[in-house]
């Protein structure tokens, strides 16, 4: 979980094939190395967040309708197993209408991801956040 502007995490959950509760304040961080979520620009987590981090194989233990929906999911743009086409398609089939962003250390144009992303995922809200610092949320 981020602290606000001192950008301190809080100890996260797993959340893996044995479940586990998550509530509207959740962010499931999918298959994200800690060190990602340093980088993150400090206006994405909100001070009372904290992040369950989940493989990307263990996602089926995770509810993402009602009140036990995490609020945001958080992944790499791209990783072996999966990318986020792949993940944005598998949160709609689920039925998620929370937030996904996905991360990447540079990029050229987010734009060819974002609209690819949503024409195979319109009902979700998504964005790529670039961790160079470049993303606009770095700015806020």
């Amino acid at each position: 979980m981020m602290d606000g502007r001192d950008k301190k995490f809080a100890p996260t959950r797993s959340v893996g094939a044995e479940g586990g509760e998550t509530t509207s304040r959740t962010v499931l961080a999918v298959a994200l190395a800690p060190q990602a979520l340093e980088l993150l620009p400090r206006h994405v987590l909100e001070p009372q967040s904290y992040i369950a981090r989940v493989r990307y194989e263990d996602l089926d233990s995770v509810r993402f309708t009602g009140s036990q929906a995490p609020a945001l999911v958080l992944s790499p743009l791209l990783t072996p197993v999966f990318d986020a086409i792949d993940l944005a398609r598998y949160l709609s089939q689920r039925g998620y209408r929370g937030r996904y962003l996905a991360l990447v250390d540079r990029l050229p144009s987010a734009n060819l991801i974002r609209r690819e992303v949503e024409a195979q995922s319109p009902d979700l809200n998504f964005d790529v956040i670039i961790l160079d610092g470049s993303s606009p949320l770095h700015s806020l």
